[in-house]
């Protein structure tokens, strides 16, 4: 690839061969990489000078004995430099059986993989996505048994001392050898600040209370979630990641430790419990003094009471993403939601909040209201993604301002409105008439003949928001993706907006089934 006489500089072919290569560090995008390296002298070159390119290795081991050469894998992440460097590893165990996971046949043994963790260097993100807890013992004792024959000080997942920032950690299953564990499950982890866990699926026991973590391999199977892992593990934690369809007791026992948390993200897997201890803890709620940030996912609208749950003080973002249960809830079932938990979370926080961002829920036109709220006054960036719901509320918002003081003006600091993947049959209309009343303009002709032209004059002075972003969902289109044009005034006040320094990106308007 050359460029004149020459050959393209080494940093814009670096910036080709990142946006060309996937970006999961799997072993097909190492072959591509090493493929891109054999391509001549300059290439790989400029491939070795682009630490961003060997950031990354995501690995997966299905036995002890898959062979594994640690030594190319270090010298692959050490050509990152002083990058950020981030590694995945899945330990499959093929061969696991219910009643054990031995360390003679345990894959997270292999002797390889501990050689390697134990001479990688500072880590960003580790993923580390394990069959059962048993499986995570014995890659940190094969760690061990490695270091000491090195005469090192020993290295291993369970000890402060390993050098990563952030740490991802999936258990697949408990075992029934769990239950009668001595101590904590996972007694000590990496000294991060930032935790994310993937715990196993619970099921139903006859049908009427879930089991505390049960496994996938029967109801029998139960871990209590206080022992799940150790208070020093979690005190430090300030982001927190957590995703399991276990009973609010569970989510409690996991989250109250965390007193210095100020991200936390629950994804609930749809699951809710109604069960009488659930009820219990509901009431009693956790107090999380310090959390500014929350996310919530895969979360049925129905269960949105678990806002009463969490005892929160000031929210600065508050990020909620429904899942299919969003509209199945609504399209399949008609439920009506209870959205009173919602209305009393978001007015407490009306005072802080900046950001929010809905996505996937079909919402009746009983609640828009009250789920889509106008009354937050330090809003600044609105993101509805796949929100269906009935364009009057813009109409709603331009024809009953606040008083003036109330501030004269719904969403008067708004600087960012993103309305993403919406239904074919959404009319832009009402959303740029609301957008004019907040700024109004009007054209005035001056000059006469040749020197005739058209002046938009803006009243007052200029609107707070200062991006719209508008695309349709093609899920929902006719054919192969066809589209229609926006109606003339809808461009009309486009380009009026643009001119009055809002950035307005509109995506293809699919037309629908």
């Amino acid at each position: 690839m050359r460029m004149g006489n020459g050959v393209l500089p080494p940093e814009m072919l670096g910036e080709i061969f990142n946006l060309s290569l996937p970006d999961t560090p799997s072993v097909f995008s190492r072959r591509s990489l090493i493929d891109l390296c054999l391509v001549c002298k300059d290439w790989r070159d400029a491939a070795h000078l682009d630490g961003r390119l060997w950031a990354g290795i995501n690995l997966e081991f299905t036995s002890k004995t898959q062979p594994f050469c640690y030594s190319k894998a270090l010298v692959w992440i050490k050509r990152s430099g002083g990058r950020p460097k981030s590694l995945a590893i899945v330990t499959a165990c093929r061969n696991f059986t219910i009643n054990n996971c031995a360390s003679a046949t345990c894959s997270a043994s292999n002797r390889a993989l501990a050689q390697f963790l134990t001479q990688v260097p500072a880590l960003e993100h580790l993923s580390l996505e394990v069959k059962a807890a048993q499986c995570f013992r014995n890659l940190c004792a094969s760690m061990k048994h490695y270091s000491e024959q090195l005469d090192s000080s020993p290295r291993s997942l369970d000890s402060s001392e390993f050098p990563v920032k952030s740490l991802s950690l999936h258990v697949g299953l408990f075992t029934p050898q769990d239950p009668s564990h001595a101590g904590y499950m996972f007694e000590s982890l990496p000294a991060v600040s930032d935790l994310q866990l993937e715990f196993p699926a619970i099921h139903p026991d006859g049908g009427h209370h879930p089991i505390l973590f049960a496994s996938v391999l029967g109801p029998s199977i139960t871990v209590p979630a206080g022992r799940l892992l150790s208070p020093n593990i979690l005190e430090p934690i300030t982001r927190l990641s957590m995703g399991c369809n276990s009973p609010l007791r569970d989510i409690a026992a996991v989250v109250e430790p965390c007193i210095n948390i100020k991200e936390l993200t629950l994804d609930l897997h749809g699951f809710y419990s109604h069960g009488f201890e659930d009820h219990l803890v509901r009431q009693r709620g956790i107090s999380l003094p310090k959390v500014c940030i929350l996310q919530l996912r895969n979360i049925a609208p129905v269960s949105l009471d678990i806002l009463n749950f969490l005892r929160l003080q000031s929210i600065s973002e508050l990020d909620v993403k429904f899942g299919s249960l969003g509209m199945v809830y609504r399209q399949i079932l008609d439920t009506q939601y209870h959205t009173e938990p919602w209305e009393m979370f978001v007015r407490k926080h009306a005072g802080t909040l900046r950001i929010l961002r809905m996505e996937d829920v079909d919402v009746p036109d009983a609640q828009r209201l009250s789920m889509i709220p106008a009354n937050l006054p330090l809003l600044e960036h609105l993101v509805l993604d796949r929100v269906y719901f009935n364009t009057d509320i813009f109409h709603y918002w331009s024809s009953t301002p606040p008083t003036e003081e109330e501030g004269g003006m719904w969403f008067p600091r708004l600087k960012s409105l993103e309305l993403l993947r919406l239904r074919t049959d959404f009319d832009p209309d009402e959303v740029f008439a609301y957008l004019r009343t907040r700024r109004p303009f009007h054209e005035e002709i001056t000059g006469i003949g040749e020197e005739r032209a058209v002046r938009l004059v803006f009243h007052g002075p200029p609107d707070s928001i200062q991006h719209l972003v508008m695309t349709y969902d093609p899920a929902g289109s006719r054919g192969l993706g066809r589209t229609r044009e926006y109606s003339g005034e809808v461009l009309g006040i486009a380009r009026a907006l643009r001119r009055g320094g809002i950035l307005v990106s509109l995506g293809p308007k699919f037309i629908g089934r």
